[in-house]
């Protein structure tokens, strides 16, 4: 590796010098000029993105020509970790397929594993983790294997950015730890002994520990070079930036912005330079100053459309164009800002369903392989069975032949055997017949769902969502003169959009699991407490198998934990409430206690309908509601028995959140 590196760089060398001839006549073998043309648009792709990429492609197409292999596969590493920088993953995913199509016909499994290593790259940018877990299982044996142990830590090192982006924070502590460790045993660069602890500082504080996670910043910073290390140190202040602004630490946040943006403009670099100017944005938002967030997002659109980003960074422009116009009074100019914002969200939904349908299409026809394969075996089974049969019905005539009565007896039992056979074989037509139609209509069902949801979210949510920013625009133009009856309107649009979210929610199939069920009755407990004055506590696991639940049943409970908290808010003047979901063998045990009056069991409150309504969503799907109240607070139990059908056993997560005041 030494001597290559040390002959790439006489090349460069050199290269001046013999530069008129070289460009009139390119030597038809010359693999010099693949590398050297690879490293000189490394050397320039985060200031010149657009012209590293071009680079990039010529050596790519220069190499497939003369069929140089190493600087074939170098060129497809480079240019699709630069095409997902700039958010084409789409171009990036093709280019790594095709590379990974000549490496399965190539005896070298380092050249695989670089493409299984650039399509997991690619599924991981798109949010696609699971994808992005499978290629890199497929990378990882060439690079655990390798005696360059820095390999084993780059794996590692984006395992962890997954199990990041999952918020599984424990798994993504161990695989960053890792990570360091691979890199300590390699004699790694400070650099990337920094970009370790800079990933386990972000985890720390996404788990909301920030004295660790300042200090593993520190210990980053620490390593870095003033003078060398401007990429990263601009990474790193982005980052402290946005941990101030999270923390709503807005001068601090602005101080960090302001360092990183002027490192940026040292290294030139746009993509960096544009994230800044939205986060700089989003923190002026915050502050309620939108002129100034505006005049940021005019120069970060401008960058954006310059250098044809991904939809993602166009949606956060777009999403903090509306705040800033909305902060500003101008609402008929937020509202094509928020359409701009939904168009681009529903795009990367449809994206990520077009990814979703493809593997569909594979599983499909490896099931379709299978079927072909028992019906062959079927076939052979047949084969066999006739043989025997012939086999034994010359056996029943010799016997006829020497003992005519045990040959007629046994005659009669053949026959009745025979007859239960088809009576066997008639039945199991029925029941498979019986199968296909309740599949049939399953399907249907899970379809008609589908399109229901599809149609409300388009349909209903816009005109909700339109309804809503009318009322706000009529609101407004009336100032102290507004009626009661403008502002039911607005009220009850913002409830039916989240009734409409709920039950949107629930017609989805894909969210047909107790783990989905868990993770939104979370989610949903912790933005509802946050918005009073109430301590939550809550203690949540997973379940470690894949379990599959009716839409209906998921339903009736996260309403009937809905309506216990809301009668937390409304009734107990409690100072905190806590959330227990603990799903067992067999059943799902949630209990939501607090610690407020209490109430007295009487005759008008065992008819209130909130708890009548608790009670009977959990007997219709099979489970109970007990509410046990005293002076000391209020306890409701909800227990939930699902079936114990086919599962996959899959990681188990414990959440565990200390109290926050909402």
């Amino acid at each position: 590796m030494l001597v290559k590196r040390l002959l790439i760089l006489v090349s460069c060398l050199l290269l001046p010098a013999v530069h008129s001839s070289a460009e009139s006549v390119v030597t038809p073998r010359d693999t010099s000029y693949v590398m050297t043309l690879l490293k000189n648009a490394e050397a320039i792709e985060m200031q010149q993105p657009e012209k590293a990429l071009r680079d990039y492609r010529k050596a790519y197409a220069f190499s497939r020509k003369i069929g140089y292999t190493k600087g074939y596969f170098e060129s497809i590493r480079l240019t699709t970790y630069l095409l997902d920088m700039l958010g084409r993953h789409e171009e990036s995913a093709k280019l790594a397929t095709e590379g990974l199509q000549k490496a399965l016909r190539d005896t070298s499994e380092e050249y695989r594993s670089l493409c299984y290593f650039s399509l997991a790259q690619s599924a991981k940018w798109q949010g696609k983790n699971k994808e992005a877990i499978r290629y890199f299982k497929l990378a990882a044996p060439f690079m655990l294997a390798h005696k360059n142990r820095r390999k084993a830590a780059v794996l590692y090192q984006n395992l962890g950015l997954i199990y990041e982006t999952e918020k599984l924070y424990p798994q993504a502590l161990t695989y960053f730890n890792r990570a360091l460790k691979y890199d300590r045993l390699a004699n790694s660069s400070p650099q990337d002994i920094a970009l370790d602890y800079a990933s386990m500082a972000a985890v720390y504080v996404k788990q909301n520990r920030l004295q660790p996670g300042l200090a593993a910043f520190q210990k980053a910073r620490s390593m870095l070079d003033t003078t060398k290390d401007l990429h990263f140190l601009t990474t790193l202040y982005g980052n402290i930036a946005n941990l101030h602004k999270e923390q709503a630490h807005f001068d601090s946040s602005l101080s960090y912005y302001g360092n990183a943006l002027r490192l940026n403009r040292r290294l030139n670099n746009p993509l960096q330079e544009l994230h800044l100017l939205a986060g700089q944005a989003e923190t002026y938002n915050e502050m309620k100053q939108y002129g100034r967030a505006k005049s940021l997002l005019d120069k970060a659109y401008a960058l954006a459309r310059q250098h044809q980003v991904g939809l993602s960074e166009f949606r956060n422009i777009y999403r903090e164009y509306a705040n800033a116009s909305l902060g500003l009074g101008d609402y008929k100019g937020a509202i094509p800002w928020y359409d701009k914002y939904m168009q681009t969200k529903d795009s990367l939904s449809t994206l990520e369903a077009k990814a979703l349908l493809e593997d569909y299409e594979v599983k499909l026809r490896q099931a379709e392989a299978g079927q072909k394969l028992a019906e062959k075996q079927r076939r052979i089974d047949r084969l066999e069975q006739d043989r025997q049969r012939q086999n034994f019905r010359f056996f029943v005539a010799a016997l006829v032949g020497v003992v005519v009565i045990s040959g007629l007896a046994f005659a009669y039992l053949y026959a009745r055997q025979r007859q239960r056979a088809s009576a066997n074989a008639l039945l199991a037509a029925e029941r498979a017949q019986t199968l296909t139609v309740v599949q049939s209509e399953l399907q249907g069902q899970q379809k008609e769902r589908l399109r229901i949801a599809k149609e409300m979210h388009d349909d209903l949510g816009a005109s909700l969502t339109a309804i809503g920013l009318l009322s706000e625009v009529v609101k407004t133009r009336m100032g102290t003169a507004t009626t009661p009856e403008v502002e039911k309107i607005s009220t009850i649009s913002a409830d039916m959009i989240t009734t409409m979210n709920e039950i949107i929610w629930s017609l989805n199939t894909k969210n047909d699991s107790l783990n989905g069920l868990i993770a939104y009755t979370r989610a949903y407990a912790s933005e509802f407490i946050d918005n009073t004055s109430l301590l939550l506590r809550t203690q949540v696991n997973e379940s470690p198998q894949e379990i599959t639940i009716r839409g209906a049943d998921r339903r009736n409970v996260f309403l009937t934990v809905k309506e216990a908290l809301h009668n937390v808010v409304k009734h107990a003047q409690a100072t905190q409430v806590s959330l227990t979901i603990r799903p067992e063998t067999g059943r799902l045990l949630i209990e939501v206690d607090d610690n407020g009056r209490g109430f007295v069991p009487n005759e008008r409150t065992r008819l209130r309908n909130g708890l009548v309504n608790m009670q009977n969503r959990m007997s219709e799907s099979g489970g109970s509601c007990e509410i046990a109240s005293s002076p000391g607070g209020t306890s409701v139990k909800i227990t939930y028995p699902y079936p114990l059908g086919s599962t996959v056993k899959i990681l188990q997560t414990e959440y565990s959140i200390e109290p926050k005041k909402g």
